[in-house]
């Protein structure tokens, strides 16, 4: 069996693969690894061996733009998830214990299938165990300028890599550090801190880098450029919608909420009205302080 140890937003976790290689199936976590870790915040087996078995109580069906999540969860408080590919094919099947500590993933299918499983596994698992250490991971492609994270956020298609790309071209000493997931957690003393993530959509961006929050723009594509701050009610909105959540489980979407909360008690949210252009890149630029 080979054991590896991560550490991903300041988080330290375990796998154990019972077959395969670590960096063949999962490549983009190889920035992320360690030598050694204290304690695992969780570990997860995955062992191809077991044979998936539905036992809980049907929680509901959620599909994402990449993945569909069948959700079940027994009376003692276990998960259980079987996870679809874009195509609807079956290609992973986790289970936790009552205190999620504790996960086995069962992959199936290609080489393709095995990677895509196993990512939004992890995915999932990550956002279940870090959701009561005031951590998200955000749907956001994010740049980093003088030591600080410009996140840029909106629904797919509005251009939020597009206006990064604007930044690297158009905005001295700007550098892509994630085009997909990033990770946001709150520092003791209230900072709020982006971290890069294995998880970076079509991109490969895999940096293992951390840098406060200088600020957020959410994207919306228009015919002018202009830029407008938003009241703390419409930027939760946002944030929210942003952000990896698990609404079946009142808990976890609780602890969600209050660190969203803790976000925007230090950082507003802006949204940019933009043309894919050099000056929307300045007009957000000189609004979030670069």
């Amino acid at each position: 069996m080979q054991q590896i140890h991560y550490i991903i937003g300041g988080h330290p976790f375990t796998i154990n693969l019972k077959e395969g290689d670590a960096a063949d199936l999962l490549p983009s976590m190889e920035p992320f690894k360690a030598d050694s870790i204290d304690e695992p915040l969780f570990t997860i087996t995955v062992d191809n061996s077991i044979i998936p078995s539905w036992q809980g109580k049907k929680v509901g069906l959620f599909p994402c733009p990449s993945a569909t999540f069948e959700v079940y969860r027994r009376e003692s408080g276990e998960y259980q998830v079987l996870i679809l590919s874009e195509q609807e094919i079956p290609c992973a099947f986790l289970q936790s214990d009552a205190d999620y500590r504790n996960f086995t993933i069962t992959t199936r299918g290609n080489d393709g299938l095995v990677r895509f499983g196993l990512n939004n596994s992890l995915m999932l698992i990550y956002t279940m165990c870090t959701a009561a250490h005031n951590t998200l991971l955000i749907h956001s492609s994010t740049v980093e300028n003088g030591g600080k994270a410009y996140m840029f956020l909106g629904k797919s298609g509005q251009g939020k890599s597009t206006h990064s790309d604007l930044w690297v071209k158009h905005i001295a000493g700007s550098t892509l550090i994630n085009d997909d997931n990033p990770i946001i957690r709150i520092s003791p003393d209230g900072t709020a801190t982006a971290y890069g993530s294995p998880w970076s959509g079509k991109r490969p961006i895999y940096k293992n880098v951390q840098y406060p929050v200088g600020g957020f723009a959410a994207i919306e594509q228009s015919k002018e450029n202009s830029i407008r701050r938003e009241s703390i009610p419409v930027a939760f909105g946002i944030l929210l919608s942003s952000t990896s959540t698990m609404k079946f489980d009142k808990e976890i979407h609780m602890h969600i909420c209050g660190t969203i909360s803790k976000v925007l008690a230090s950082t507003p949210i802006h949204t940019l009205y933009c043309r894919p252009d050099a000056e929307a890149a300045q007009i957000s630029s000189s609004t979030l302080g670069v």
